[in-house]
């Protein structure tokens, strides 16, 4: 822990925050208020920092440039079905807003994609590495987000793991794959990157356990 930036710490820590906070709930059946949301929100954002810390004043730029793509992409899918397939998001993922024709919006989805593709990207291994795990990544989140977290929801269900189409995986593999291209571009280190990696595995733990969590108190309520 000590070779980690005071960015990436706080990460660790509000990653075993909220996958204790998720136990304590589902133990005990307490409300957690606006504990939860407000807990998700700095665990994105203080992750989302710390991939992008190492890359200096880059990081920026760099961060710009895949939240936008993210962004554009999630607006697209919303409207048209492309590149994802036809989904929906709910009004859970706190703070949304309410995009023209009564679309909801997450606000901290964008970051939700630097996240995935910078921690990916910060593996040193090149574009095409960082989309496939950014690919593989959503394999794990998708029953998850839709499931324990109900974040969003497959208008159209398909074969993969939470319902999903198999042209979200290929969508996901393309736009991930166009965001780490665009941080190779732009200049970004192909270096490895460890506070980035820690937060990329610190996302898989926490999506992992919550979805156990969630399990578990599936087959205790049957």
């Amino acid at each position: 822990m000590r070779h980690l930036s005071i960015w990436c710490r706080i990460y660790v820590g509000l990653v075993a925050f909220s996958i204790l906070g998720s136990g304590l709930t589902a133990l005990t059946g307490l409300d957690p208020g606006p504990i939860k949301p407000a807990a998700a929100l700095l665990t994105l954002l203080f992750g989302t920092l710390a991939v992008f810390a190492p890359f200096e004043k880059r990081g920026v730029l760099l961060c710009g440039a895949v939240v936008a793509i993210g962004a554009m992409s999630e607006v697209c899918g919303i409207y048209t079905g492309w590149p994802f397939g036809r989904y929906a998001y709910s009004s859970v993922w706190w703070p949304t807003f309410t995009l023209p024709g009564g679309h909801f919006f997450p606000a901290l989805l964008p970051f939700a994609w630097a996240l995935v593709v910078g921690g990916a990207y910060a593996h040193g291994k090149g574009v095409w590495l960082a989309a496939i795990l950014a690919t593989l990544l959503d394999f794990v989140m998708e029953p998850v987000m839709t499931g324990r977290l109900r974040y969003w929801n497959w208008l159209e269900a398909g074969p993969l793991p939470g319902g999903a189409p198999v042209l979200n995986s290929i969508g996901w593999f393309v736009v991930s794959l166009l965001a780490a291209a665009a941080m190779s571009g732009l200049g970004a280190s192909k270096r490895i990157h460890r506070d980035a990696v820690v937060v990329f595995y610190g996302h898989l733990i926490l999506t992992l356990a919550i979805g156990a969590i969630g399990q578990t108190v599936s087959k205790v309520a049957q």
